[in-house]
């Protein structure tokens, strides 16, 4: 027998496995190493509701807004998130409220991203800091 790989196979083959996996990974928290220990505290922050922008990742838009109270991250709403696929939603419904909580117990962006979520993750983080941007005084 002769089995030839292609490229094609390959990456065939990898999203299949993403698939089947990258849903049952949503959860895990991951960190890019260098991940700074800088705190909202330390600025000032408006009291009010902020919106960030609309972040485009692979699968779509990602956009959060941030409500400030008392000089801190109260609350936040996410506006848009990838919903065209059955996974997009299993896995954004999952991750999102993990990243707002993380947010909003840190009070900065500089929090972890969670695995099975990387663009959505990091979408939303943009998208954070964004609004925080505005909010700063």
């Amino acid at each position: 027998m002769n089995f030839r790989i292609t490229a094609a196979t390959l990456a065939v083959s990898a999203v299949a496995l993403l698939a089947g996996t990258q849903a049952s990974f949503a959860g895990l928290l991951w960190g890019n190493g260098t991940a700074k220990t800088a705190s909202l505290a330390s600025q000032s922050l408006r009291d009010g509701s902020f919106t960030g922008p609309a972040v485009r990742q692979y699968y779509g838009y990602v956009q959060a807004r941030v409500n400030i109270q008392n000089g801190r991250i109260a609350s936040i709403k996410i506006l848009r998130y990838p919903s065209d696929y059955y996974t997009s939603v299993y896995i954004n419904t999952h991750a999102l409220p993990m990243l707002e909580a993380e947010v909003i117990q840190a009070q900065s962006v500089q929090v972890s991203g969670i695995s099975g979520a990387t663009l959505t993750s990091a979408a939303f983080l943009m998208s954070m800091e964004g609004a925080l941007q505005k909010a700063s005084a």
